[in-house]
């Protein structure tokens, strides 16, 4: 309760603390307009303006690089606190500048809530830092009531809070306000710590370390010695201004050096968890780390590295930092992640398309600019980098654009579209080839005003197009197809010298193309035209092959019915494939339906014994009634199992031949004596049914017909082969007799499903001798070709 409380009083001080530091860099950002001039002290002891801010006020009042400061508020420039510990003029009334002309100007700045401010200025220092700080605050927020007692969320969100209060503080540390300054050195440092530190308590729990303790902690006191030493020259006199350049210099190092670390361990972790369930999460942190922070550490921080110089404003590049809470607040709300990978290569895609249009109008701008009009290299890159960034962002702004309007300004377009989805819904329904190509043509002939749309078959063994034609322009189309018909694939495009040619389906030596006439119009195919059309082949070449399968699975049919000899393997397999899943179906019909009924009623009549009085003559009927209900239920399970053997790959075929001996000896008078040997279960669940259903048969057999007191099996694998062996003590039968009655027996059934398996089978017995089964079948069967060329095993159906 104490540590409740505690906790509460805590975020109460902050949020307190935070709202007053909030005010107070409002007040400063309204209250004094930002002039943006840096200075420098010259041999002479003057004080030159070394540059000026775009858009800040020295420039709107005309004061130029190289004017020299004499006054500042009326007093000597060097009595100026700001001039001298920061070299900026901020935060004053009025300058006196001498420019290189020899005139003295007298410059006043309007302080106050109606100075001197421009839309540009508040737009760029007030609205989109304010927006920053409330959209890191409002995440802060929603991620607190969510996980007020997460670590990893406390961390995050001290994270976002010192990034927003860092940029917020920036606009007032660029008009020298003490407090501003005093939060840049004192909070932006830590940034990358926080994050570092936020990385490490989230990937704990998955027994990640994302960096050694060890560093953070020498990150702390470095960062911290640096920011220390910043701060003593900022509020004391202590400080000579040479130690402290070099201070501010170590200090925007380390801001590098952390941004690089947190990268540098993000592209680590990812690269070492790509294949892992991580992969996404380091990919899409990476990502967002990146945009967000890249801008300024290469526009704003590596410059200053080498002298006061900035290539961009960190106005233009802090508004980047908007990533951050965008992305990380997709990532709470939303159960999926984005595809990160279509926006990486859609980001490199546009990056590199505008490369080249940007260079080019940089250059036209040069060639423009009059010759009088001096640019500095810096000046030059920034105008290229400005065009650059419009340019990308505009391609990215097109494509969503299209997506949402041009649908309804170019409908004809998209009717293109309207077309593919109308012909997939119709070649679902086809059934035969000349289907097919009556849908293809009526599809092409509503879009396309084609003079001709015809179907030829190009039989490059023969040399000939069926069919042969007479004109001109078809006797050139078959001898162009001819030519190129081998270099053709299925679902291309080709140009042919009357129009275009679909490949929509191969078999054998013969392709089968559509050829499309000229135009009517006489234009051109347009490439909106071709994408449909090459889509169109695609479709129909799927049907097409799928078409010419089933066709050639009948012609194979019909071939082997015709045929005197014994059935192939082939067409066996596939017939007791049909048969086992028919019976399937109708065990798990009668386990879903019947049996279910017969529960039912069984305990709705227990239900009724028990709550109702009835009389002892009417419970010894009810009584048999429910025994005769119980026999049914009873035999529609044995039946079901019959039908469909239970988990049957899964026990393996030993097991469930031991289950159905099992049974058969508890309803039969019969022994049987197993024995089987050490199995790999390396068969596959056609021959393990196959051995199941014979067996199954053998027992019925023994049971109906032979009259036996033992039957003994035994399995065995052996060599590449499956030995069974089979033998009763029945009253046996002549063999030549049982040869000529096989359409009568259930023993033909197992001799069929033998030749199914390739395999081979031997019969021995005489009248009162039993009956012996000798069952060898081959452990990988060959799956052979048809009459048409294709694999037989195919058409199974598993």
């Amino acid at each position: 309760m104490k540590l409740l409380r505690s906790r509460k009083l805590l975020v109460s001080f902050f949020l307190s603390g935070l709202f007053a530091l909030l005010c107070y860099l409002t007040i400063v950002i309204i209250n004094d307009p930002f002039i943006g001039a840096v200075t420098v002290k010259n041999d002479q002891g003057q004080y030159l303006i070394e540059s000026l801010e775009p858009a800040g006020q020295a420039v709107i009042k005309g004061l130029n690089v190289g004017d020299i400061v004499q006054q500042v508020n009326g007093q000597p420039t060097d009595q100026n606190r700001n001039i001298i510990k920061f070299s900026t003029i901020e935060r004053v009334d009025s300058v006196q500048v001498l420019n290189a002309g020899g005139e003295l100007r007298l410059v006043t700045f309007n302080r106050g809530w109606n100075g001197d401010h421009t839309g540009i200025e508040l737009l760029l220092q007030l609205y989109i830092p304010w927006g920053s700080l409330l959209l890191f605050l409002g995440l802060s927020t929603f991620l607190y009531k969510k996980r007020e007692h997460d670590t990893a969320a406390i961390m995050l969100i001290l994270f976002f809070t010192a990034i927003g209060i860092s940029y917020f503080a920036s606009v007032a540390a660029y008009r020298s306000d003490l407090v501003g300054i005093t939060i840049m050195y004192a909070v932006l440092p830590f940034v990358a710590i926080l994050f570092l530190l936020f990385m490490n308590i989230y990937l704990r729990r998955y027994g990640i370390i994302f960096i050694s303790p060890k560093l953070i902690v020498a990150m702390i006191i470095v960062f911290g010695s640096t920011s220390l030493f910043c701060l003593v020259y900022v509020w004391t006199n202590y400080m000579p201004e040479a130690v402290f350049l070099n201070a501010r210099m170590v200090y925007h190092g380390t801001l590098i050096v952390g941004n690089f670390i947190c990268i540098y361990q993000l592209f680590r972790k990812f690269f070492y968890y790509r294949s892992s369930r991580f992969n996404s999460l380091f990919k899409i942190t990476l990502a967002s780390h990146l945009a967000a922070f890249t801008p300024f550490m290469t526009m704003n921080l590596l410059p200053l590295l080498g002298g006061n110089i900035q290539i961009l404003p960190a106005a233009f590049t802090a508004p980047f930092l908007f990533v951050l809470p965008i992305v990380y607040f997709y990532l709470l709300t939303s159960n999926q992640l984005f595809d990160v990978d279509f926006i990486l290569t859609r980001f490199k895609y546009y990056t590199l398309l505008s490369l080249l249009p940007a260079l080019v109008v940089t250059m036209m701008i040069a060639a423009i600019v009059s010759s009088d009009t001096v640019f500095s290299w810096v000046r030059w890159l920034q105008i290229f980098l400005i065009i650059y960034v419009v340019m990308t962002l505009f391609l990215y702004s097109k494509e969503q654009i299209d997506h949402k309007f041009r649908p309804k300004l170019f409908k004809a377009m998209y009717s293109y579209q309207d077309s593919l989805d109308r012909f997939s819904r119709k070649i679902a329904r086809v059934m035969k080839r000349d289907d097919l190509e009556m849908v293809l043509k009526e599809e092409i002939g509503a879009l396309l005003p084609a003079s001709r749309i015809d179907f030829l078959v190009v039989d490059q063994v023969e040399a000939l197009v069926i069919p042969a034609g007479v004109q001109d322009d078809e006797q050139s189309t078959a001898i162009f197809l001819l030519q190129v018909t081998e270099s053709l694939q299925v679902g291309e495009v080709v140009e042919l010298p009357h129009g275009l040619g679909l490949i929509i389906g191969c078999q054998k030596s013969k392709q089968y193309i559509v050829w499309i006439g000229s135009k009517t119009n006489h234009t051109r195919f347009n490439s909106d035209e071709l994408r449909w059309l090459k889509t169109l082949a695609n479709y129909a070449s799927i049907v097409f092959e799928n078409l010419y399968l089933i066709e050639s699975l009948i012609e194979d049919l019909e071939s082997e019915v015709k045929k005197e000899q014994a059935t192939t393997p082939w067409i066996l397999r596939l017939l007791f494939c049909l048969s086992e899943n028919e019976r399937r179906k109708l065990a798990a019909d009668l386990h879903d339906s019947a049996l279910q009924d017969q529960l039912l009623w069984y305990r709705r009549l227990e239900a009724l014994m028990l709550d109702h009085p009835i009389t002892e003559k009417l419970e010894v009927e009810l009584d048999e009634i429910k025994e005769g209900l119980l026999d049914v239920i009873h035999q529609i399970r044995e039946t079901c199992n019959e039908l469909r053997p239970p988990l049957l790959k899964e026990m393996g075929i030993v097991e469930a031949l031991e289950s159905i001996i099992e049974h058969t000896q508890m309803r039969n008078n019969f022994a049987v004596d197993f024995r089987a040997k050490p199995f790999d279960n390396l068969l596959n669940e056609e021959q393990i049914t196959a051995i199941y259903r014979i067996v199954q048969e053998l027992l019925r057999n023994a049971d109906k017909h032979a009259r036996a007191n033992l039957v003994t099996l035994e399995l065995e694998q052996r060599t590449n082969i499956v030995y069974f062996h089979y033998k009763d003590d029945g009253v046996g039968m002549d063999v030549d007799y049982m040869e000529a009655s096989f359409e009568h027996m259930g023993l033909s059934g197992i001799k069929e499903r033998v030749a199914s398996l390739e395999g081979e089978i031997t019969f021995r017995s005489k009248r009162g001798k039993g009956l012996e089964v000798i069952i060898i079948l081959p452990q990988n069967m060959t799956t052979g070709r048809s009459e048409r060329g294709l694999l037989r095993d195919s058409y199974l159906i598993s």
